[in-house]
């Protein structure tokens, strides 16, 4: 089968403005129902209890001993007393949570999340730790996961970076930020501060497209659907990118001649990325 192929060469740059966490460096603090907490995050244990009508407080506190600027988050794990029963919570703090929604606390991103940075400061009771743990969706899907557990006090702050390890192709829309203390003994003290998203940047590439090229995507332009052939293998993964660095879809390709369906996608520039190598494609009315 021949294929009329254009000889061109191009340069694919992408330029990114991936979203920070809002209020990761904790210096905005506001008077909710259950108490005060940072703008933009939330305790869930206070959370909890107060939607079923009972009140604890001290498990999120606004400290003055910051890495930076005038305040940082403190967690600390409790013992609380609650209907006669005696139990021990951690401080479980969590990014865009409200009324103890665990479903509806995620952020949106527009670029591939590579790691949560930070710096944390802590004093633990026992063997006791700490931990953050990030959640990477793609809709519905978990597809990328990033945790550490701190078992340590320490004097002074900490810095930490988490990466994230993606279970397939690195795609996401959406995330969870989780942050707690303790749980099984009282008198844990975990501070946070300056928490920062780090991203990938989508390459720099230069292609030139010839028979020799390792795979051709075609029509280009293109309207509904595009077929993507592949010299030397039969099974890759690919990405699609928007001219603002945006991933738009991703999946494998599993025979030398492939047929995807980009019928969802408005007409624009887009950049198809199979390993080291760009195709740029331009969808038309």
């Amino acid at each position: 089968m021949k294929h009329l192929l254009f000889f061109f060469s191009f340069l694919a740059t992408f330029a990114i403005q991936a979203q920070q966490i809002p209020n990761g460096s904790f210096e905005n603090w506001v008077q909710v129902a259950s108490g005060e907490e940072p703008a933009n995050w939330g305790e869930f244990t206070t959370q909890f209890y107060y939607d079923l009508g009972l009140s604890i407080d001290g498990l999120i506190v606004k400290s003055e001993d910051a890495y930076t600027g005038s305040y940082a988050m403190e967690l600390r794990s409790k013992e609380i007393t609650l209907l006669g029963a005696t139990e021990t919570v951690p401080g479980f703090a969590l990014l865009n949570l409200k009324n103890a929604d665990l479903d509806h606390a995620r952020m949106h991103i527009n670029s591939n999340l590579l790691s949560l940075s930070g710096y944390i400061k802590q004093d633990l009771a026992g063997l006791d730790t700490s931990s953050i743990v990030v959640y990477v969706y793609l809709g519905d899907s978990l597809t990328g996961l990033g945790a550490q557990a701190f078992h340590a006090s320490t004097v002074d702050y900490t810095e930490f970076d988490i990466p994230i390890i993606y279970f397939g192709p690195k795609a996401g829309d959406s995330v969870e930020v989780w942050i707690q203390v303790g749980g099984n003994i009282p008198g844990n003290v975990m501070l946070t501060d300056d928490l920062a998203f780090n991203y990938e940047t989508p390459p720099t590439a230069i292609l030139e497209e010839t028979n020799s090229s390792e795979m051709i995507a075609y029509p280009n332009p293109f309207y509904d659907k595009l077929s993507i052939e592949l010299k030397l293998s039969t099974s890759k993964e690919f990405t699609i990118y928007s001219t603002r660095g945006e991933l738009v879809m991703f999946g494998n390709l599993n025979s030398d001649i492939n047929t995807i369906d980009l019928s969802n996608l408005p007409p624009n520039i887009y950049f198809l990325k199979i390993e080291d190598q760009t195709i740029k494609l331009v969808k038309q009315h």
